[in-house]
């Protein structure tokens, strides 16, 4: 029997050799504010959900970066990205709700479109929360459900069509599961309406 695991990691395992192609037309987009949120990353980073590895092109030079993927056919694509970052870059297979690192490990982490896809955010975020130091900062892009009535109400309809035959899902209150897992600060920056965010959150 297969785990809720055992089908996200499917889903991106199957999608990986699209995946660049199919963000080819948003990644000018998403570069930029990748680039403007990673020049707050400072000391040991943790990459949750790196992908293809598009990201580390968007880093400053020199980071220390662990950066992690469920699927073995992203990571198989981030490794070719890796050797052209100028710094460390170690890459693992993990899942973010159940990370190995110990207690306090890092001192930034950043995910981009991750949240939406976990089975169990609060459970992910929490494991952030955990491995974070004291201080630490969880950067974070992410698409989240609409405060505006009407446009929240079609994302909680549409959201069980979208989830079941994509990867992840439209209506999550990503900003809510952080204060759930622990988070107490956070920093707000709306990019699209007030569903594509840039979220600062301090443990």
């Amino acid at each position: 029997m297969h785990t809720a695991r055992d089908l996200v990691e499917a889903r991106y395992d199957s999608v990986a050799r699209f995946c660049d192609s199919l963000n080819f037309f948003a990644e000018r987009f998403i570069s930029k504010h990748r680039k403007e949120i990673l020049r707050q990353a400072e000391g040991d980073i943790l990459e949750v959900g790196v992908g293809t590895g598009s990201s580390l092109k968007d880093y400053p030079p020199g980071k220390h970066i662990t950066a992690v993927d469920i699927s073995r056919e992203m990571l198989r694509r981030a490794r070719e990205k890796a050797k052209n970052y100028d710094g460390d870059v170690k890459l693992r297979r993990e899942d973010v709700q159940s990370l190995p690192f110990k207690d306090e490990t890092f001192d930034t982490v950043f995910t981009s479109w991750v949240f939406c896809s976990v089975t169990d955010p609060i459970k992910g975020l929490t494991e952030v929360h955990r491995v974070l130091r004291k201080g630490g900062q969880l950067l974070m892009l992410e698409h989240v459900k609409s405060n505006g009535k009407k446009l929240g109400y079609i994302m909680d309809r549409l959201n069980p069509l979208v989830a079941r035959y994509g990867v992840d899902n439209i209506n999550r209150d990503t900003v809510e599961n952080l204060r759930r897992a622990g988070f107490k600060a956070f920093e707000e920056k709306n990019l699209v309406y007030d569903v594509v965010k840039a979220i600062v959150a301090v443990k």
